[in-house]
C-alpha cells in the first residue's frame, strides 16, 4: 500500500510539473533539461550499425522574452564496446515546441576524426520523465532509441 502511495505523488508530482511548464511558457523563466538515452541504428553500415550509443546532454531553453544563452549546452556520446564512438557536442540551439524538443550543434571533440566538426541534431518527444522517439542525427547518420529526461524550471528575472 505505501508502495502505491509513493507512486501516486510521484505521479501527481509529475502532472505538476507538466502543468507549470505549460503555465510557464509565457514567463521569463527556462528550463533546464538533462537527457540520458540509448540510440542505435542496426540498418546503417559497418561500423556504425554495431554502435549503441549512449547520449547524456544538458541544455537550457530559454522562455518568454528571455534570449538564448550563448552556449545553450553540452552533449556526450560513447559506447562502452567502440572505443570511436566518443565524442563532445556543443549544443547551439534548444527548442521546445509544446512536448516536441529539439537540440542542434556540432561535433567538438571526437575518437574518430572524421565526426569532428559533424552537425548534430537531437530529437524526441517528452512524456512525463521519459524521451519517446529520440533520435541523434550525426552528420547524415541517424540513429533512434529512447531516453530519460529531468526537466528543473529556472526563474530568468529581467529588470
Amino acid at each position: 500500500m505505501k508502495t502505491r502511495r509513493t507512486f501516486l505523488k510521484a505521479g501527481t508530482a509529475l502532472a505538476g510539473i507538466s502543468t507549470l511548464l505549460q503555465a510557464d511558457t509565457d514567463e521569463n523563466q527556462g528550463l533546464s533539461i538533462y537527457i540520458r538515452g540509448m540510440v542505435w541504428n542496426r540498418q546503417l553500415p559497418a561500423p556504425m550499425n554495431d554502435w549503441l550509443i549512449r547520449l547524456d546532454a544538458k541544455a537550457d531553453i530559454p522562455g518568454g522574452n528571455t534570449p538564448p544563452p550563448v552556449t545553450p549546452g553540452v552533449a556526450t556520446m560513447g559506447d562502452d564496446f567502440h572505443d570511436g564512438v566518443g565524442l563532445h557536442v556543443d549544443i547551439q540551439t534548444a527548442a521546445l515546441h509544446g512536448n516536441q524538443l529539439t537540440l542542434t550543434g556540432v561535433v567538438t571533440e571526437s575518437k574518430t576524426a572524421s565526426l569532428t566538426a559533424q552537425s548534430v541534431r537531437i530529437e524526441g518527444k517528452l512524456a512525463g520523465t521519459s524521451v519517446q522517439s529520440l533520435t541523434v542525427t550525426i552528420g547524415s547518420s541517424t540513429f533512434n532509441g529512447a531516453g530519460l529526461v529531468v526537466i528543473a524550471i529556472i526563474a530568468i528575472l529581467i529588470r
